[in-house]
Order: C-alpha cells, then sequence, then structure tokens
C-alpha cells in the first residue's frame, strides 16, 4: 500500500492497516519460531541443526540467531520493529515527499529481509525425526555469543532508519541544501539520535567480539583482520568518519547525506561475505551453491561467464541480497551525480585553506579525505580475491581463469592502518591535540615529536641488534626503562612518541577544559575524550600486538619448562583426561600448570582441549595477569599412548602479551565518550516529540494569559 502511494484514495489510511497486519504476522512467526527452538522441537530441521539436549535455555536463546536462517529472522524482526516505531512517530507527516518516501524504502528493506528469511525457511521440516539434535559449535557455548550477535544486529539495524532518511534528503536537493518540510525538526533530531545511537552500539558490539575473541576463543587475539571483522568494522568507520568530518559536511548536505548511507550498505555488504562465503573467513556460512544448477539451463558448464556469475553469487539466496546491496550503493551516487552534488563537496583544500588562520580546517579537511580514503581501501582489501579470479576468468576466457587464487593477508591492512592512519595522525597536531596553540608551537611540536620518533625508532633498532648494549652498556637504567616499550617492528616504534604526545596534549586540553570551560562543557569533554581513547587504543593495539612473544612447547605430567625468550618457567602439575556425564564434550583433556618468574610464582591455571560426539574441538583459555602482561595459555593438541590411550602429554601454546589492557582501558574510554553524546541527541529529540510539543503550547498560554 505504501509503494502504490497516493494513486491510491486514503492511501495512508490503508497503509498504516497493511502495517499492522504485515508487523504483527512477523512478530507473530518470529515468536513461534523462538518457542520452537526454546521447546527444542526436533520436529523442524533448524532445531535439530542448532539445538540439543544439554544445551541450557540462554544457549538455547543463543540458537536463535546462530544458524543463517535464524539470523535472518532476527534481523527481520529488529528491522520490522524499527520500521513500525519510525511510522508511529512520524505518522502526522505522511503526506510530505520525504517521509512518504522514506516509507517506501523501508518498506523495501525490510522486505529484503522477510525475503531472505523465507528463502531460507526456518521453518523446514525434518524428514528424519529425531529426540536430539547435534548443537551448536562449541566455541559458540557461551554467554558471549548470547551478548555478541544481538548487539550487532541491533546497530546494522539501526544504520537502517538513518541510511533511509539520507538518501530521501538527497533525492530532494535544492542548491545544495535540504529544503523546509513539515516535521523536519524533528526528523533532523531523530537522526541524529539514531545515529549516534548506532555508533555507540556498534563500538559496543565491535568491543565485545574482540574481547571474546581474545578471552574464549583461543585464536590468541582480539583481532586478526579476518574478513568478515574487517567488513564489520567498515560501518562503524562510515559513522566515525560523520563525526570526525562534521564541520566540512555541515556545508554540504549531499556529503553527510552520503556518508551516513554507508553505514548499512556495508551491513549488508558483511552478511553478504558471511553469508555467501565468496572470501574465506573463519565466520563464514557454507552455501550449497544451488545456484549453479539454475545457471545450467542457460549458460555452458565450462564456460568463463558461469564461473564469473557463480563467484559473485554462489547460491541463488544471495542473489536478492546482491542485488539490493548494488541498486542502494549506486542509487546514493546516481542521486548525487543528477543534483551535481558530487561536483561540490567542499572537502579539497584550497589555495586560501594554506594559510596560518586556517591551518586547522586545512588539517582536518587532510585528515578527512584520508580518513575517507582509507576506509574505501580496507573495502578493496575485501574484494581483491574476487577481483583476481574475476580478472582472470575474462582474460584466459575460460573456468579455470589464472588457476590459482590469492589471499589478502593482515599485512595489507596493517601497511594501508601505517601508511592512512599516519597521516591522520600527523594533521591531528594541527585540529585536534592543541587546539589553542599558535600555529608555530604546533609546528614546533610535530617536529619535536617526529625528531623523537626517529631516535625511538633508530635506538630500537640497535638495541635488537645488540649494539646500543655494547655501546652503554649491558643493564643501563635507559636500556631498562626503553626496552620495556621498543617494539619488534621499527616502522611502529616511529609512531610511539607521536602518540604519546598526543595523548598528553589531549589530557592536558582535557584538565583545562574541566577547571576554566563554562560553555558546552559536556560536548567539549566528550570529544576530547573520543580522540583520546582512539589513541589510547591504537597504542595498546600496536604495543600488545608487536611486543607478543608466543610459544608452542609440548609438556608432560610434572616437568617443569622454560619458556623460550622469557624469563617465565611452567611447571605442569597435572594431566587429566574425563569422560564427562552431563557435558557437551565427549572427552576432555586438562593440563593443570604453575607459572612462575624467578623463584616468583605468578599464579596457577588449566588448559582444556575438549570434543564433542561429532569430534568438534572447543578450548578453555587461561589467562593470567602480571603486571602490565597478560600471560595467555591455551592447548592445541595432545598426545595419547595409541596402545594403551593413556594421556600422556599436551602441546601448549603460551603468549605474553604486553600492554594489552591499555587497549581495554582505551575502549572504556570510547564509550565514556560516545554516551553523553547520545544522551544529548535524546534529550533534543524529546524537546519535539508531541506530548513534549503540548507542554510546551501550555506554557506559552500561561505566560501570554498571565501578561
Amino acid at each position: 500500500m505504501v509503494i502504490a502511494g497516493e494513486s491510491l484514495e486514503k492511501w495512508e489510511h490503508y497503509s498504516e492497516m497493511s502495517l499492522s497486519a504485515g508487523c504483527a504476522a512477523f512478530f507473530i512467526s518470529f515468536g513461534y519460531f523462538m518457542y520452537l527452538v526454546l521447546t527444542a522441537d526436533y520436529s523442524y530441521t533448524y532445531v535439530s541443526d542448532y539445538v540439543n539436549n544439554d544445551m541450557d535455555f540462554l544457549m538455547r536463546v543463543s540458537a536463535i540467531w546462530s544458524g543463517q536462517a535464524g539470523s535472518f529472522f532476527f534481523w527481520g524482526f529488529l528491522a520490522t520493529l524499527a520500521y513500525l516505531s519510525f511510522r508511529l512517530m512520524f505518522r502526522d507527516y505522511a503526506h510530505e515527499p520525504v517521509f512518504w518516501r522514506s516509507f517506501v524504502l523501508l518498506t523495501l528493506q525490510v522486505a529484503v529481509l522477510a525475503a531472505l528469511t523465507i528463502l531460507n525457511d526456518p521453518f523446514q521440516i525434518n524428514v528424519f525425526p529425531t529426540t536430539d539434535g547435534v548443537g551448536l559449535n562449541p566455541l559458540l557455548m557461551n554467554m558471549w555469543n548470547v551478548i555478541h550477535p544481538p548487539i550487532i544486529f541491533i546497530g546494522y539495524t539501526l544504520c537502517l532508519i538513518p541510511m533511509v532518511i539520507a538518501i530521501t534528503r538527497i533525492s530532494i536537493l535544492e542548491n545544495g541544501r535540504v529544503p523546509n518540510f513539515e516535521g523536519k525538526e524533528r526528523l533532523d533530531r531523530f537522526f541524529e539520535f539514531m545515529v549516534s545511537l548506532a555508533w555507540f552500539v556498534l563500538s559496543s558490539g565491535i568491543i565485545v567480539g574482540a574481547y571474546w575473541a581474545y578471552i574464549t576463543l583461543g585464536w590468541g587475539g582480539f583481532w586478526a583482520w579476518d574478513p568478515v571483522e574487517t567488513a564489520s568494522l567498515i560501518p562503524w568507520l562510515f559513522l566515525t568518519l560523520y563525526y570526525h568530518g562534521k564541520p566540512l559536511h555541515s556545508k554540504s548536505a549531499y556529503l553527510a547525506n552520503y556518508i551516513i548511507s554507508m553505514p548499512y550498505i556495508c551491513a549488508l555488504f558483511a552478511t553478504y561475505l558471511t553469508r555467501s562465503n565468496i572470501v574465506s573467513s573463519v565466520h563464514s556460512f557454507q552455501t550449497e551453491g544451488t545456484l549453479e544448477t539454475l545457471l545450467k539451463l542457460f549458460i555452458p558448464e565450462d564456460n568463463f561467464l558461469m564461473s564469473v556469475i557463480l563467484r559473485f553469487i554462489p547460491d541463488e539466496k544471495m542473489l536478492v541480497l546482491f542485488a539490493v546491496i548494488l541498486m542502494t550503493f549506486l542509487s546514493v551516487h546516481v542521486l548525487g551525480l543528477k543534483n551535481r552534488e558530487i561536483f561540490r563537496l567542499p572537502i579539497l583544500p584550497k589555495r586560501e585553506d594554506f594559510q596560518a588562520s586556517k591551518s586547522r580546517t586545512t588539517a582536518l579537511k587532510i585528515s578527512f579525505i584520508t580518513f575517507f580514503l582509507g576506509t574505501y581501501v580496507l573495502i578493496l582489501g575485501l574484494i581483491i580475491p574476487v577481483l583476481y579470479d574475476i580478472i582472470g576468468y575474462i582474460i584466459t576466457i575460460n573456468s579455470e581463469g589464472f588457476g590459482s587464487t590469492i589471499n589478502v593477508t593482515p599485512l595489507y591492512y596493517n601497511v594501508v592502518l601505517a601508511l592512512f592512519g599516519g597521516v591522520m595522525l600527523l594533521t591531528q597536531f594541527f585540529c585536534t591535540f592543541f587546539p589553542r596553540l599558535e600555529l608555530v608551537k604546533k609546528f614546533s611540536l610535530l617536529v619535536c615529536g617526529i625528531i623523537a620518533g626517529l631516535v625511538f625508532a633508530v635506538s630500537g633498532l640497535f638495541y635488537h641488534n645488540g649494539f646500543l648494549e655494547m655501546v652503554i652498556g649491558e643493564g643501563n637504567p635507559i636500556i631498562v626503562l626503553f626496552s620495556t616499550f621498543w617494539t619488534a617492528n621499527d616502522y611502529v616504534n616511529f609512531f610511539i612518541p607521536l602518540l604519546l604526545f598526543g595523548i598528553g596534549g589531549l589530557i592536558a586540553e582535557f584538565i583545562r577544559v574541566a577547571l576554566k570551560e563554562e560553555k558546552n562543557i559536556i560536548r567539549k569533554t566528550s570529544q576530547i575524550m573520543l580522540h583520546l581513547s582512539f589513541l589510547v587504543i591504537l597504542l595498546g593495539a600496536l604495543l600488545s600486538t608487536n611486543m607478543t612473544v608466543s610459544n608452542e612447547i609440548f609438556v608432560q605430567d610434572g616437568g617443569e619448562y622454560q619458556i623460550p625468550g622469557t624469563s617465565l618457567t611452567i611447571t605442569v602439575l597435572d594431566l587429566d583426561k574425563r569422560y564427562p556425564q552431563s557435558s557437551l564434550h565427549v572427552v576432555e583433556y586438562d593440563t593443570s600448570f604453575m607459572l612462575s618468574a624467578n623463584s616468583r610464582v605468578i599464579g596457577f591455571g588449566n588448559s582444556r582441549l575438549a570434543f564433542d560426539k561429532i569430534n568438534r574441538m572447543d578450548h578453555k583459555v587461561t589467562i593470567i595477569n602480571d603486571f602490565l602482561s597478560n600471560i595467555y595459555v591455551v592447548t592445541t593438541g595432545v598426545f595419547e599412548n595409541s596402545l594403551s590411550e593413556n594421556f600422556e602429554g599436551t602441546v601448549l601454546q603460551i603468549k605474553i602479551i604486553p600492554y594489552i589492557n591499555i587497549l581495554w582501558v582505551g575502549c572504556l574510554f570510547l564509550h565514556f565518550a560516545i554516551f553523553p553524546l547520545t544522551i544529548g541527541r535524546l534529550i533534543l529529540l524529546k524537546e519535539t516529540l508531541p506530548f513534549r510539543e503540548k507542554e510546551l503550547e501550555e506554557v506559552k498560554t500561561i505566560v501570554v494569559s498571565s501578561r
């Protein structure tokens, strides 16, 4: 009804009736789906695939979104709820083009999620009746699976409405500006609130996911640049770019709306990567590749065109999602070209910008462009393997292509981060770190930071090859002090003094604002805290990643082993093989140990490697805190006597990860920075709501009558 629009008489009335009926049907069906999962009704394939009798209530709740059909169903439920809320909030303005178009776009996006849910058929009947199911992968059998995925899906859903509003705004631009219309103030404030809330929720989701990977999954790190991890970061980067460039895109409505339309498009893109399995990822769902059967009716099986299509779209279920991503992405650019707004972006530095009085604006433009380009280079890294194969198919004109594949390693992303992040870090000296200093003093501080970085990097190089100890003596206090900060990467060592300079400048500005600022203190302290959190996160990530010492050692019961490259000793206290009766595991291998350094006991731990009934692996990770370092222990393999099946030894991966807690402190600062922003946007929104407007009118009436 909403798509038919004003061609129908009383379309608004019929549209609301259809909306109510459609939402009710979706909510009822999702409620029934939840009931089937929670009651373990194995007559349905989804339930038998992701639930078993040993799972408790919370684990069954997590099974709702752990499968492909369930995740689309859950996302569709959230999107429908958001759509309903948006329609009810702005129902009085449905006659305005911007709202009517928003309703149409929302309808289409929700319909896509509903279609994907139907295609994956969460209510498929199980043709092989069973009394017990397969259950979740053991790696997902913990509380983090209850927390992390819903946060990410909620964050994606919160990006939906800002995207829709942004596209409709672009469609009505006049001379680069959004014209006035009834309900504009409320829509603008609602838009800002939703953007800040999406930013906050996605930040929480990514941080929780990183922490889960670090302490639970046994991957030994908080971030591995896995394609799906990277794809989930892209929406957050665009949201951050929106706030970073506010002084610039306040002069260009198209630029602001373009940026904020990208998070949800990229969220769909991240979902496509996960579900289509076109790139290799530990997060990917397996596809059945049923589109090939259909294509064989029109294209020869060994034709290169078949390979091109299947490389992009391996499953017909993904065809809908691929088409929606492509059309939504193109619509933003086509509208910009149509209005010629794409040629009037105020981001390129002009001749007059290179003046002392405008150094802050120039630095902001350079950092904005760098941030923007860096984000797209990260996206390029995700699709390079696909593009390589496609080019191979086209050039060779056969289905074999180049006969090889390529993978984008973490090195690519680290180089991108170093290049683009380095430029942004340097520009921040002029627009963020020391905002009240004169240009000459800012430039002097930057030069000092660069010199300090070079000295620190070169000193680290001499330290690692032993030359520094030969010159100033082993055990020198300077070496002892700086050796705790020299990483194994000389390029990283260059940036550490710059980061410390920036952190120092932001702390000084934070203290000055807190003590002397009278106006806008919350906004300014939030901005400072936000930039401070980014630097602290980056500092913790660089130090911990590049100073990690990792070893794999084979240990046996009662043995005492020196960990190479460290002063640590691990003593194995007990090896235990068990066959638990009331557990998801069939067999468990426990290694109890004690860690010590120079006769000082650091801590005790237990590392477990277990297998379930279909031989899926599960790790129990032990993390022991030692001052500024985490000692991370996980079992990667076991040794049994082939004759007696006795548990005789285990392979332990032991990582010493320094300064990782700096990163988590930075994540905490990030929440402290975004939360006040979100609350402030909510307060502004409440002032435009109907009940608030009524209260204000009553107050005005009382004031007038009293006069």
